[in-house]
């Protein structure tokens, strides 16, 4: 098998995944199988923990035995309390997800800290006239607002608006907007800085993270 059909088939699971995930979360919370098979909403509101835990222990056979006993054990013990709240489990899963994301940019924002999206802009771009660099910091103020509100409409939604409501949010309507997030701020961008090579926020997400300053204990700090 070719490494291009590897790649191929890959994100064929993974796009399969990206669709089948949310439609699955949508009807175990949304339709009569919250209450008929509530044994779906526990398991579909559970995979993506249980697939962040593997994943961190992928490389440690031991590691990976143990974290499947403990969830095991943990599930054998709590199933039927699951089974009555599972929605809790999405909702914390969602809005809890956007709050860490927008303290990840947030806290760069601190003084004497060096903005999430100026290090992204400097790991495609190198160094940044002071235009680029206020713009950069604008940027992460922007994303961390953002990414805020998302978490707010979601904590509104599932406590004021329904389950129902809320599941179409969470499920169909936030990776929308973080795409339109997207391109809102590339049009922005083009209009604030006219002369800049043109790269995606993408493009310095993956340079970044190839940088030894994304290495863990690196300092993010500004030298």
């Amino acid at each position: 098998m070719t490494w291009t059909l590897v790649r191929a088939i890959r994100w064929i699971v993974i796009a399969t995944g990206a669709i089948a995930y949310p439609v699955l979360a949508y009807y175990s919370t949304a339709t009569s199988a919250a209450t008929t098979f509530p044994s779906l909403g526990v398991a579909v509101s559970m995979a993506p923990s249980l697939a962040i835990l593997l994943w961190l222990t992928w490389r440690s056979t031991m590691r990976w035995i143990m974290v499947l006993v403990g969830v095991g054990v943990l599930l054998w013990e709590f199933w039927g309390a699951l089974e009555r709240n599972f929605s809790w489990v999405y909702f914390l899963q969602h809005a809890g997800t956007y709050v860490m994301l927008a303290a990840v940019f947030g806290v760069t924002l601190a003084r004497g800290r060096q903005p999430l999206c100026t290090r992204f802009a400097e790991a495609v771009h190198g160094s940044l006239t002071p235009e680029e660099a206020r713009y950069s910091r604008q940027v992460t103020l922007a994303w961390t607002l953002f990414l805020l509100a998302i978490s707010l409409v979601s904590s509104a939604l599932f406590f004021f608006a329904g389950i129902e409501v809320w599941s179409v949010f969470a499920n169909f309507l936030s990776f929308p907007l973080i795409l339109l997030m997207f391109v809102v701020e590339y049009g922005v961008r083009l209009r604030k800085l006219p002369h800049q090579k043109k790269h995606s926020i993408m493009d310095g997400m993956l340079a970044y993270w190839k940088t030894p300053a994304a290495r863990p204990g690196a300092s993010s700090d500004i030298r």
